[in-house]
Parts: structure tokens; C-alpha cells; sequence
């Protein structure tokens, strides 16, 4: 910046010289101060005498400009003029002319644009307007149409000049600081050494936006670290309190439920959010393995501490993770108060949410456990079914007659029916498991024809006979393997058009088992067909009659 200015002093120097006036030749110490801005121009001023630049005044008449500089680069023009139109004006301008651009000083007017005394006015509140001006640039081709006013002019390009009052020598050094610390982080696409290096054909704001990117992204993820390790931290102490209050909570529960000590300091323990979640999960624990008197001691604990009012607003709660395991608490201790909730549940898109409102609703239901099936909307997923056999078996509950769910409308109750019926034993359903046959789902009339061999309902072979050539190859399949299950003679003609018209080995496996099924006169009709040349069932009858493989 100073380099600048002194280039311009001696200019303006060079020309009073040319004129012949000596006293135009400036120095240093002839009364020229510089104040430097923050965004690196200079601005000159002189003192309250303002004798010596009178001169120069003189110089500067419409017949004589004085041309401060001239250059082949256009940026190179903008930066000088930039810097010496604020402390001349509209008097200087910019101008192209014989493939030069130009710098000329048209005249220098007798009130000068700034004067030391009103840079020294400027103060932090009305620096602002003053940064605000522009500066037009002016491009003409001939001297005349230089003389014109700057308002005139319809070709320019705003500059923006800034300017920050700060007394003492403390404005030079914050500008250099500040300057430092913005050339240290972005580029400036107004140094001429920058402008020769290519960025991959990118702008130099587009560079500056990558270097701020890259900066904050650096500091999120040192802040991001930060939270995750104090983060971390904190889970590590809870977790380590936590097993402690565990361990300690389960002896207290037992305590109590088998040597009658004292309630007093449950109720202190209760009265802190933290460890009353503890201590309701230490409850839970314990009443897996507890049943009658004791568990009802356990119950009426939890009742007296308030502890159900926590688990009903856990069960009311619209996070799916929490209502589970606010069914979990209130099934285990049997608490009904949230049962229409949990009913609401069981139709919900959650498959985990609708798996554990069944199991809670089985637990909490006094009769009829298994109601809730007629008004299950959703599939009923296998892992569910198993869920609630398990049930049956490991709480002794009472087993209801499944039949009556074999015609509702969801074919995935009617297939956990159809289980429950083979799995208890349940023959008295057989008219039911017949009419399902024809079941307008592949899946159900596949499952019925399994469970009707597996249960000897003899009453459905008819059918079967009569829709296998209507069916898809898994339900034939199932077909022939029931056939299998209940022999009887007059259907072996029927197994021996499947032997013969199927092309598929496996349907003719097991229309061979289910022949040999028959006993000695099945038997005899295998042996005949492997002597048979019309067609070759040697390797598959030989196959099913070799008693080492089954």
C-alpha cells in the first residue's frame, strides 16, 4: 500500500516538474499524511494549511491533465484508480486509448474531495455512509469526451471505498491485522501474482466457498467429537450405577416378599425418576418365577409405590418403544387398566408393537385369551403364532376351541387355527377343516389338506381326489402325501394314474408311497408295475420298496 502511494506522490511530482514549477516536488516530510483503511486503499490528506498542494492545482487546468499512469492490464488500471479516486474524485478518471489504459488527473479542485479535518470527523457511526459510495469508471477514446461529467458517464464500474476512523496509530495496525487474517484464509482475486495461477478453471469466490466449506466442516466434526465423547462418558457412569442399583434392588424385592422388612425405603427410592425405572425392571425380573401369594405381594408393592401410573403413561405413550415396554410392565403385573390401548395396538403397522399387545392381551385376558384374533386386521406372522403357543403352554392356559376362527376374514388367523387344531388334537373341527378345501387362498387349502392327513379326517379324501387336477403343483404334492396318510384301497386306481400321467418324480414317489401305504394288496400292484415293459418304474418302484432307505 505504501509502495502505491509513493508511486502516485512521485507521479504527481513528475508532472509539476514538467510545468516548471519547482515547488511541486513532494516529499515525505512535506506535509502529506497517509491513513490507511481496512480494506487496503490509501487515502491521502494534507494538513489545515493545505499551501504546498496548491501548486499542484495550478497544474491541473482544463489545457493541462496530468496522466498518472498507463497500462496493458485492465486490473491493473481498476487498482490504481481505486486508489486515488478518494482523494480526487470525479476529477480523475479511467480511459482507454491506444491500447492502453489510462489514469488521468482532469484538474484538482480548490475544496479537495476529503480533507484531513473531515477524515478526522469520521467516527464508527457514519463510516458506514462513506462506505457505501461507488466509484465509476470511465472509458472514452478521446480527450473531449473525457472532459464530461462522471454523472455522464453510462459505462462504469462501481468500487467500493470503506472507510473507519480509529484514533492514534491503532487503525494501521488493526488494518494489517485484519487484512493478515483474511489473506491467510481465503485468496484475493485482486493480487496480480494469484491471478496467474489456474484453479482448474475455477472462480476465486469458488475457491474461497470451498476453503470456508472445508473449515467449518472441520470445526463440526471437532465439536460433534467433543459431544460424543462427554456423551459417551456420561452413558458409562449411568451404566455402571445402574448395575449396581440393580443388584442392589433384587435383594431388597426379595427381602421383602420372603423376610417382611420394612417398605419405608422403597418409597425413597421411588421418589427418583432414574431409580424407580431400576426398580420397576428389578420387579419384572423377580415376578417371572413368582405365582400365587407371593406374587400378588409383589403386586400390591408396585400398586402402593404408584409405580402402575408410570407404565400406563409408558403404554399411552406415541413412541412405539416405549408403549412395548409399557405393555411388558402391565402385562407382568397384571394391571388392566390400558387393555383398550393395547387393543388399538394390535392392528398397528409396528409388527413388533402388534406381536407384544398380543402377548399382553393374552396375559391380561381372564377368559377367552385368544379373542382378540376375531378382529385382527393385520397378518398374523408365523414368529407370532409360535409367540402365542408358547404362551399356552409355558402360563398352563386353558386351550379354546379353535374352529371358531376358521372363517374369519384374515387367512393368516385361519392358517394359526388349522395349526392349533393339529397341535391340540382337536378332531372335532374335521367339517370345518373340510370346507376349508376350497378355501379361496392357495395357502389355506394347502395347510387344510396337510392338517387333514395328519388328523385321519378320512371325509376329505373325496375332495381332494376331485380338486387335484384344478391345483398348483405344491397343494398336488400335499394331496398325494395325505392320500398316504389315510390309505385306502379304492384310491390306489387314482395313484396309479398319477404314477403314470405325472412327469414330475417327485409327485411319483410319493404316489408310490401312498400305494405301498395299502399294505400287501398295494404292494402287489408296485411289484406288478416293475415287471411291467410298457413303461420302466423299476428305478422308482425299487426306490420306494427298499426298506433301508426308509
Amino acid at each position: 500500500m505504501r509502495r502505491a502511494a509513493i508511486l502516485i506522490v512521485f507521479f504527481l511530482s513528475f508532472a509539476g516538474m514538467r510545468a516548471g514549477s519547482p515547488s511541486t516536488v513532494l516529499s515525505p516530510d512535506s506535509g502529506f499524511n497517509a491513513v490507511f483503511v481496512p480494506d487496503g486503499l490509501a487515502l491521502f490528506t494534507i494538513k489545515r494549511d493545505e499551501a504546498r498542494i496548491n501548486d499542484l492545482r495550478i497544474l491541473t487546468k482544463d489545457k493541462y491533465p496530468v496522466q498518472i499512469g498507463a497500462f496493458r492490464n485492465k486490473l491493473y488500471a481498476e487498482i490504481m484508480y481505486s486508489k486515488i479516486y478518494p482523494v480526487l474524485g470525479d476529477d480523475v478518471i479511467l480511459m482507454e486509448e491506444d491500447g492502453f489504459y489510462k489514469i488521468r488527473v482532469m484538474r484538482i479542485r480548490q475544496e479537495p474531495r476529503l480533507s484531513y479535518a473531515a477524515v478526522s470527523e469520521i467516527s464508527p457511526s457514519n463510516a458506514n455512509d462513506i462506505a457505501g459510495s461507488s466509484i465509476p469508471v470511465v472509458e472514452e477514446n478521446n480527450f473531449a469526451e473525457n472532459n464530461k461529467p462522471a454523472s455522464s458517464v453510462s459505462d462504469s464500474v462501481p468500487v467500493k471505498v470503506s472507510l473507519v476512523s480509529l484514533r492514534g496509530d491503532t487503525l494501521p495496525a488493526l488494518a494489517e491485522t485484519k487484512e493478515a487474517v483474511r489473506k491467510f484464509f481465503l485468496l484475493d482475486s485482486t493480487d496480480p501474482w494469484l491471478r496467474k495461477v489456474n484453479y482448474f478453471g475455477k472462480s476465486f469466490a469458488f475457491i474461497n466457498a470451498l476453503i470456508i466449506t472445508i473449515f467449518l466442516s472441520i470445526l463440526s466434526m471437532i465439536i460433534l467429537l467433543v459431544v460424543i465423547l462427554l456423551n459417551r462418558s456420561k452413558l458409562e457412569k449411568e451404566e455402571k450405577l445402574r448395575q449396581y442399583l440393580a443388584g442392589t434392588y433384587q435383594s431388597m424385592i426379595v427381602d421383602y416378599l420372603f423376610s417382611s422388612i420394612n417398605t419405608d425405603s422403597f418409597f425413597e427410592i421411588a421418589s427418583n425418576k432414574f431409580r424407580r425405572q431400576i426398580l420397576i425392571d428389578q420387579m419384572i425380573d423377580v415376578s417371572v418365577n413368582l405365582k400365587g401369594d407371593t406374587e400378588n405381594k409383589l403386586q400390591n408393592l408396585y400398586l402402593s409405590l404408584g409405580l402402575d401410573e408410570d407404565s400406563i403413561r409408558r403404554a399411552h405413550d406415541f413412541r412405539w418403544h416405549k408403549k412395548i415396554k409399557g405393555f411388558r410392565e402391565l402385562a407382568f403385573m397384571n394391571i388392566k387398566d390400558a387393555n383398550d390401548e393395547i387393543r388399538r395396538a394390535l392392528n398397528s403397522r409396528n409388527e413388533i408393537l402388534r406381536m407384544e399387545a398380543q402377548i399382553a392381551l393374552v396375559r391380561l385376558t381372564d377368559h377367552d385369551h385368544f379373542n382378540f384374533l376375531s378382529s385382527l386386521r393385520k397378518p398374523f406372522s408365523l414368529w407370532e403364532q409360535i409367540t402365542l403357543h408358547d404362551l399356552i403352554i409355558q402360563h398352563d392356559l386353558p386351550v379354546p376351541s379353535f374352529k371358531k376362527w376358521l372363517d374369519v376374514e384374515n387367512p393368516t388367523v385361519v392358517m394359526f387355527a388349522l395349526r392349533m387344531i393339529r397341535e391340540f388334537r382337536q378332531k372335532d373341527a374335521e367339517d370345518e377343516v373340510r370346507g376349508l378345501l376350497e378355501h379361496t387362498s392357495p395357502e389355506v387349502r394347502r395347510l387344510a389338506v396337510q392338517v387333514a392327513g395328519d388328523m385321519d379326517m378320512r371325509s376329505t379324501l373325496d375332495i381332494m381326489k376331485r380338486m387335484y387336477k384344478t391345483q398348483d403343483y405344491n397343494t398336488c404334492l400335499e394331496i398325494i402325501k395325505s392320500m398316504g396318510k389315510m390309505p385306502d384301497p379304492s384310491y390306489i386306481s387314482f395313484l396309479e394314474l398319477v404314477l403314470d400321467k405325472e412327469d414330475d418324480v417327485q409327485l411319483q414317489i410319493e404316489a408310490t408311497k401312498a400305494i405301498e401305504n395299502n399294505g400287501e394288496e398295494g404292494v402287489k400292484i408296485l411289484v406288478k408295475l416293475m415287471k411291467s415293459e410298457y413303461k420302466n418304474y423299476n428305478i422308482i418302484v425299487r426306490h420306494v420298496l427298499d426298506r433301508r432307505i426308509y
